[in-house]
């Protein structure tokens, strides 16, 4: 009987380790499952955020593409822009150009009359001299005025 007892007090003692062991592990396995859950969590919270940023950053792009592209076609106008005031620039060039040859040929003119009217005053008698020669010399005058400008 004793042997009997010692050895159910053995396996009483054996079976308690076992519990003693079973509840360790189920503890563990406890720990290791709450850790799992909230590090899933945890990774679901930060997939979340990752797509939230990728949301924002192609918000973000698109912005900048209709930015970029609002640019360009702000650039493309003022080239355009350029060009016309350019082209306008050297028809008004051209035409003061053409202006200012006119008037060089018109002085030139004025002066060959001036000149001519003193040699033409020279022909006519005293008396008819004094009015013939007031206008040569308004002609004179103008044409002093006009050399400035050849």
């Amino acid at each position: 009987m004793k042997f009997w007892k010692k050895r159910a007090e053995n396996e009483e003692e054996k079976a308690t380790r076992v519990m003693i062991e079973l509840r360790k592990k189920s503890t563990e396995h406890e720990t290791m499952f709450t850790k799992w859950t909230t590090s899933q969590s945890e990774h679901q919270s930060l997939r979340e955020r990752v797509q939230d940023l990728e949301d924002a950053l192609r918000a973000r792009q698109q912005q900048l593409d209709t930015l970029l592209k609002a640019l360009e076609e702000k650039n493309d106008q003022y080239d355009r822009d350029t060009h016309a005031y350019k082209k306008d620039l050297q028809e008004r060039e051209m035409q003061l150009g053409f202006l200012i040859n006119k008037i060089r040929q018109a002085v030139v003119h004025m002066v060959q009359l001036s000149d001519e009217g003193d040699d033409f005053n020279c022909q006519f008698p005293p008396s008819q001299q004094s009015s013939i020669s007031e206008f040569l010399e308004r002609v004179k005058k103008y044409s002093d005025i006009a050399r400035k400008f050849v």
